[in-house]
């Protein structure tokens, strides 16, 4: 027979040290530019994997079009300023 045991962290922690506002909001793409340049290259990706399946060299490069777009419209809009903003 087994026992769980409940444990309030590791007894080692020091959770004064702890960033709370860092873990709160980590900024991991949640901005117009990250969502905006994701949902382009998602739809290249789609548009190119239609094309290598049916053998359709064409519609593969443009998917791969595609993605390139999505990659520079993701890059100017956070150079226009809807990307995360940098942590200091």
């Amino acid at each position: 027979m087994s026992q769980s045991v409940a444990r309030n962290g590791a007894t080692d922690l020091d959770k004064s040290t702890i960033d709370y506002a860092a873990i709160a909001d980590p900024g991991h793409g949640n901005s117009v530019a990250g969502w905006t340049g994701v949902i382009i290259i998602l739809l290249g990706v789609t548009v190119g994997c239609v094309g290598f399946t049916i053998h359709i060299a064409t519609i593969t490069y443009i998917g791969v079009g595609i993605v390139v777009l999505g990659l520079i419209v993701g890059m100017v809009l956070r150079a226009v300023g809807l990307g995360n903003k940098p942590k200091k």
